[in-house]
């Protein structure tokens, strides 16, 4: 009866932090670029012992244990905006930035700037890793889905080439990383990044004036949200059902 108690508060634990994580998905269902997570559980096996025969593997089990969490990298359905600075991956890759501590972080959420010097950076402020200096006399600036940036500056009836946008891809991209604000981080699972154009192989191309939306199903959150509530209120039950057991237990001694 004691193990039910330790059974019931793994489970609890458990499914605390998968209504946190759906929480997390629903929250930024409306930010550009945005993955959702899920929650990977594992049965905690109990070992046993046979007599006569050695160590065997007990058939009960002994609760539940949070394994990892998962992004999913599933892409998102492409809005528009008609900002010509505003980009969305169409196919695979991630924009490389710099952070504020000089680390190279990954995202895509494709929403550009240009900062008072005159930089391409996203709605964070972080500067792509290889820096696009944007003219001040650039006008009808156009990114192709290659990539190549191309504007009419003061004095040229041509179009000029002024940037080209690069991505980076990962051989496993859910062993990035989640650092945060919509960053990831590269990790050793992950692989090594590689970079090229968007359109060549292995990576996507890129949509001017679009952005990708989260890959949040507010029908498939809510329903894994009630279902995660349900089996706390259960584990709950069985907590206090335990309880209430062992209190009769203790009274019959006495």
């Amino acid at each position: 009866m004691i193990d039910a108690l330790y059974i019931s508060a793994s489970g609890l634990r458990s499914e605390q932090k998968q209504i946190d994580v759906i929480s997390n998905n629903v929250a930024n269902m409306h930010t550009p670029g945005f993955k959702r997570s899920r929650v990977n559980f594992v049965e905690v096996a109990t070992a046993g012992v046979s007599a006569g025969i050695g160590a065997t593997a007990d058939s009960s089990g002994n609760g539940t244990r949070i394994h990892s969490t998962s992004t999913m990298f599933a892409a998102g359905n492409l809005r528009a905006t008609q900002n010509p600075l505003d980009l969305a991956i169409d196919g695979h890759g991630f924009f490389e930035f710099e952070a504020e501590n000089g680390q190279l972080v990954y995202s895509r959420d494709g929403q550009f700037r240009i900062d008072a010097e005159g930089q391409l950076v996203n709605v964070q402020g972080l500067r792509l890793s290889r820096p696009i200096q944007m003219p001040a006399d650039a006008e009808n600036v156009r990114i192709a889905p290659n990539g190549e940036i191309t504007a009419i500056l003061s004095g040229s009836p041509d179009r000029q080439v002024i940037g080209q946008i690069e991505l980076t891809a990962f051989a496993a991209e859910d062993a990035l990383d989640v650092l945060g604000d919509n960053r990831f981080g590269a990790t050793d699972a992950a692989g090594a990044p590689s970079y090229g154009r968007p359109g060549e192989d292995g990576f996507g191309s890129v949509q001017q004036g679009y952005v990708e939306l989260a890959n949040v199903e507010m029908v498939e959150e809510m329903t894994a949200l009630v279902l995660a509530q349900r089996a706390y209120q259960l584990n709950a039950r069985v907590l206090q059902a335990s309880d209430q057991i062992l209190e009769t237990i203790n009274n019959l001694r006495r």
